[in-house]
């Protein structure tokens, strides 16, 4: 694809991703297609629920997450880039006691993986608006917002995010950007509380090697799209040039054309004599002075006179459009549409029933669902597992500080300084010591859930089993008819009938609900299938008694129940076996989850990552030409004028070969990231840009503990001046309530 067609076929893109009406785009098939889409990938709404949620927290969380984060209202615009980029990525972060719920097109961000095809680091970019009243450098936005642009970027590792602010664009291929203490602006490290990155990477396009290959959802019919783009444009001159009629008469000018006025024009002086302009014409036979009528068009006196029979007066209108170039137009057209997996809304008249319509949508529909897969199976509910695993994590050690059960802290093996064998001792101690303390933790969350007497102060979701998420769709794009819902409801009686069980039966009728959700529905008393049930058990018992009555035939001394044969005491228990599972419908507990979910850093890195020292259980993949400093490496690069292996600068600690070093420079320990909030892209910050010299705020500006901009309150588990009641000390307040009041429990009652 040449230069030119390329910037043509993005200016189409952009200006549907963007609803961009300044751009000249004459072919609606991406809008168009985009539309269709939406309107069957979100159909009436999207519903995030688990596969496992006894206590019913689950839920509530993930509706608060897509509450507060507004998903609901950003889907249309995720799906528009999701389908034009081919690829992008969730991201979310704990912003005190929130998440942050962020979708990155592909021009956004960076995704780095191991060979094993775990993400192992990702970069993230973005702007955003600081309010600075009275600066010169004002630059207005298109949705209205001003203020000072600046840009933010993101390394996120799983042990620690690297966030630096600046004033100046910051580019992914800028190589000088890329080289420690080139990068414009101002350098945090933050240490990555999760262990893990929170991020999920969701592609449109799969090849079949399993590869993902980015491409947009119309890159590869480009040149078709502009074709048609160029067929339409020309369409539209035609209409434009010759859609008017054009007036052929064998008469004069002046006397079939009327000037618009009463009473004629009058020539000037000048024109009498035969004088006139250069480049104007004769004003004997035209109006002096440009003259014209309101609407710009000429004007024909409804009735001429003096016609002679040798005249002729007539209205030529010629074919802007024939027949043929308007039905290739359509024809082309839904060949693009049939290409992407769509229909063609125009040349959907030829269905004349409502079965026949969703009948021709039922492609449109099996196209969507499979985007709608990869966006919400393979992104988003994989997103809100994360969160929920990392919010049972949290309730488990919240847990563990309320009944004051400390938790054994790892050896690090850079402490020793070379002393293998007392380091494989007090890891061997630390192995026992964690075992009992995570079978002791266990045993009083199952006590304490039992008789429901939660501790105060415990934060989290409740640990219950499987962290799989699914979603549905919460209604259908064409409405079910009262007559569709009593023909399904007869399906379910005839498979009922047949001895289908109901569960499986009500699919037919409740299709989009769960098997425990259909188990729940049938709490209530089945009248009818209890009579037939107890007709079919008399029938039995009734049969059963005429056998008795009747003799063998042959042996005429005993009865004809007495053949082994016509045994028919297993009917009458399954007759009473299906009548109590009729009874007794309930849902299913899944005590564990299929899914293995994101790597994690290991116990030890997580006490280094919070040290603020390099991780050392995730070694940097060493390939031919490829050094150590890769984005998402396990060590940190070297700062400039410390060794190798000291991590950034003010942060490391460890010298060569991860060993202890004498004079090192003292380390110091990072703050969370929950700690530090980032303002969402797009936004304007209600603060004045504090990244002033002299100024009292932190590195970065804006949101630190020296600023003026207000900082979310810390959910450290240790500290009790946060956490008021869990431990005792300076600060701790037994009757007082813990912080936040409301924290995201799950119904501690049960």
């Amino acid at each position: 694809m040449t230069s030119s067609i390329e910037s043509q076929f993005n200016q189409i893109l952009v200006a549907a991703k963007e609803r961009r009406g300044d751009l000249s785009v004459d072919t609606m098939i991406v809008s168009s297609h985009l539309a269709q889409m939406r309107t069957f990938l979100l159909r009436r709404g999207i519903e995030f629920f688990c596969a496992q949620d006894s206590f019913g927290g689950r839920k509530d969380f993930i509706s608060k997450v897509c509450e507060e984060n507004m998903l609901e209202m950003k889907l249309e615009s995720i799906i528009d880039y999701f389908l034009c980029d081919g690829q992008g990525l969730f991201y979310f972060r704990p912003d005190g006691d929130n998440y942050q719920l962020l979708f990155f097109p592909k021009d956004s961000y960076r995704a780095y993986r191991t060979q094993n095809s775990e993400l192992e680091s990702v970069v993230l970019i973005y702007s955003f608006n600081v309010n600075e009243p009275g600066a010169i450098d004002q630059y207005p936005q298109q949705n209205g917002r001003s203020g000072k642009k600046k840009y933010i970027r993101l390394k996120v590792y799983k042990d620690r995010i690297e966030q630096t602010i600046s004033n100046e664009k910051i580019e992914f291929d800028d190589v000088q950007s890329n080289v420690p203490g080139n990068m414009p602006g101002a350098t945090e490290t933050l240490t990555n509380s999760l262990g893990f990155i929170p991020a999920v990477e969701v592609f449109n396009h799969m090849d079949c090697t399993g590869e993902a290959s980015g491409n947009g959802e119309f890159d590869w019919l480009a040149n078709h799209i502009l074709y048609h783009d160029e067929l339409v444009r020309n369409v539209r001159k035609n209409l434009k040039f010759f859609g008017n009629p054009t007036l052929v008469s064998s008469r004069p000018k002046h006397d079939i054309i009327d000037s618009g006025d009463e009473q004629s024009f009058r020539p000037t002086i000048s024109s009498q004599a035969g004088f006139a302009a250069i480049g104007r014409s004769d004003t004997r036979n035209t109006a002096p002075f440009g003259a014209s009528p309101i609407d710009g068009q000429i004007k024909v006196p409804r009735v001429i006179a003096n016609l002679e029979p040798t005249d002729r007066v007539s209205y030529l209108t010629p074919d802007s459009v024939s027949g043929d170039q308007n039905l290739y137009v359509k024809q082309y057209r839904s060949e693009i549409r049939l290409a992407l997996g769509g229909v063609d809304d125009i040349d959907i008249g030829t269905a004349s029933t409502a079965y026949e319509i969703k009948s021709l949508y039922g492609r449109v529909a099996a196209t969507a669902e499979k985007k709608a897969r990869a966006l919400f199976t393979y992104g988003l509910c994989k997103l809100f597992g994360m969160m929920i695993l990392h919010e049972e994590t949290m309730f488990k050690k919240s847990f563990a500080v309320a009944i004051e059960l400390e938790e054994p802290i790892p050896p690090l093996v850079e402490e020793y300084q070379g002393d293998i064998e007392a380091y494989q001792k007090d890891e061997e101690k630390f192995l026992k010591k964690y075992q009992k303390f995570i079978t002791t933790r266990d045993d009083e969350i199952r006590a304490r859930l039992d008789t429901g007497d939660i501790p105060p102060g415990v934060i989290g979701l409740i640990p219950d089993g499987s962290t799989k998420v699914n979603w549905r769709w919460e209604g259908e794009v064409f409405e079910q008819s009262t007559e569709d819902v009593l023909n399904n409801s007869i399906v379910v009686r005839n498979l009922q009938e047949l001895g289908v069980d109901s569960i499986e039966a009500l699919k037919y009728l409740f299709p989009g609900k769960t098997d425990e959700e259909r188990a729940a529905m049938l709490s209530g008393y089945p009248f009818r299938m209890v009579q037939q049930t107890q007709q079919s058990l008399s029938s039995f018992i009734g049969l059963l008694g005429q056998l008795y009555q009747l003799p063998h035939p042959q042996t005429p001394e005993l009865p004809l129940a007495s053949d082994p044969n016509l045994d028919i005491t297993g009917f009458l228990y399954r007759s009473l076996e299906f009548l109590r599972k009729e009874l007794s419908y309930s849902g299913r507990y899944k005590p564990s989850s299929d899914d293995p979910g994101p790597s994690k850093l290991s116990d030890a890195d997580r006490v280094r990552a919070d040290l603020g020292r390099p991780i050392r259980d995730e070694p940097a993949i060493s390939l031919p030409g490829i050094g150590s400093d890769l984005p998402g490496a396990g060590g940190s690069p070297a700062a400039p004028g410390l060794p190798a292996g000291s991590g950034p600068a003010g942060f490391g600690t460890s010298g060569f070969g991860g060993q202890s070093m004498a004079n090192s420079i003292p380390g110091a320990q990072r703050k969370f990231e929950y700690k530090q909030p980032v303002p969402n892209p797009g936004t304007t910050l209600g603060l004045p840009d504090t990244n002033t010299p002299g100024g009292t705020s932190g590195s970065l500006g804006f949101g630190t503990a020296g600023g003026t901009s207000p900082v979310f309150a810390s959910p450290d588990l240790q500290s009790p001046s946060f956490n008021p009641g869990l431990l005792a000390g300076p600060g701790a307040n037994a009757g007082s309530k813990p912080r936040g009041g409301k924290r995201r429990v799950s119904k501690s009652g049960k």
